[in-house]
């Protein structure tokens, strides 16, 4: 779909100046960039998915995002906004936590950058052109870092 790949474009220098910010910060990176990815996401969506989100809303909300699993076409399109969109609330939730460990003083474990890996690169070989290579970037981080006692500098504030 054109309008998606022209709102990829779109995002794609949004995501660039925000990892740049996120690195010159230099502490809590993974965390910062999956609450990034989840924010963007939720912009894509709400823009490419604008005429199923007003459906939902105009048709009552409640019981809106269920097409029978992809059974009901007229429905369907409202369902994959409706998971579309809640992905990039967990990414957003995810990197919340993520931040937060590191606050606390520890580290994700890497086996959790590892599965990411495996996930978003069998995700990305079935949709070569969506984001799934951008959650490579936080997912190597949280493997590098695993073994990396955090600094004082790093358990500073979100």
């Amino acid at each position: 779909m054109l309008e998606a790949d022209l709102i990829r474009l779109s995002l794609g220098p949004l995501f660039l100046i925000g990892l740049w910010i996120i690195v010159r910060l230099g502490k809590r990176k993974a965390g910062r960039l999956f609450m990034l990815i989840g924010v963007l996401h939720v912009l894509g969506g709400a823009w490419v998915g604008r005429e199923p989100l007003v459906r939902i809303l105009r048709e009552g909300f409640f019981g809106e995002a269920d097409s029978g699993l992809g059974n009901v076409p007229s429905q369907v399109d409202k369902e994959l906004v409706f998971w579309f969109m809640l992905w990039g609330v967990y990414a957003f939730l995810f990197g919340q936590f993520i931040s937060w460990l590191e606050g606390q003083g520890k580290r994700t474990p890497a086996f959790v950058g590892w599965e990411l890996v495996v996930i978003n690169l069998l995700a990305a070989a079935l949709i070569p052109k969506a984001g799934f290579w951008l959650v490579l970037i936080p997912s190597f981080l949280i493997i590098r870092d695993a073994k990396k006692p955090l600094d004082a500098r790093e358990r500073e504030g979100l």
